[in-house]
């Protein structure tokens, strides 16, 4: 895993080097709602996001496949695989779970004749979970550091990011459907649909393993 540690190392460099100011700007737009909507604007910070979004995927595949609590013992169909292996496994599923909610809302969009608006649902959605892949790193070289990368209390950490990271990202949703003239029913329904199910199997199987 050393050499993942060391790409990941390179990575947020590049990051901090590269793609500082969008950064920058996609976080403030998670807390200022105009800023976001001037995100939308600048075609210049569509591609950063996707880029910052897959860090984020890495470093939470990284985090799954190296805390000893984590995936263990671990899934059938992981058995037998090595740590790089298995973050390799993990990064593909969020990768393609990610790509396909891309899909789904843009087929939506299409069929409600709001392509904009389920695109801005989208990259807000990945906006936060930006915003919370990047507050959890600090903690995890923290914990790194301290020589305890797999205990209790980096797993409480995460979780109280994961939920404040979530509340916030809920919130801006009711805000994006008002504003858009859209009731609170339809976003219900959305979050039912997009957030709720796909979460309340995701912690099924996880409570399961």
């Amino acid at each position: 895993m050393d050499y993942i540690v060391l790409g990941l190392v390179v990575s947020f460099c590049f990051i901090l080097i590269f793609t500082r100011a969008p950064l920058t700007m996609l976080l403030t737009g998670c807390f200022r709602y105009n800023i976001s909507i001037e995100n939308e604007d600048q075609e210049n910070i569509r591609f950063s996001r996707l880029v910052l979004c897959f860090f984020t995927m890495t470093v939470i595949s990284f985090f799954f496949a190296s805390h000893d609590r984590l995936l263990s013992p671990l899934p059938f169909n992981l058995t037998g695989m090595s740590k790089p292996l298995v973050f390799l496994s993990v990064l593909g599923v969020l990768c393609a779970w990610i790509l396909f909610k891309i899909i789904l809302l843009k087929i939506i969009g299409w069929t409600i004749d709001s392509p904009a608006f389920m695109n801005f649902l989208g990259r807000t959605g990945r906006d936060y979970c930006i915003l919370t892949g990047f507050a959890f790193i600090p903690f995890l070289v923290l914990f790194h550091i301290l020589g305890d990368p797999s205990g209790a209390a980096i797993l409480v950490v995460a979780a109280v990011l994961t939920v404040s990271g979530y509340l916030l990202y809920v919130l801006r949703c009711i805000r994006i459907f008002l504003s858009a003239g859209y009731s609170l029913f339809f976003w219900i329904l959305y979050l039912c649909t997009f957030e709720v199910i796909p979460c309340g199997v995701l912690i099924h199987y996880v409570m399961g393993i």
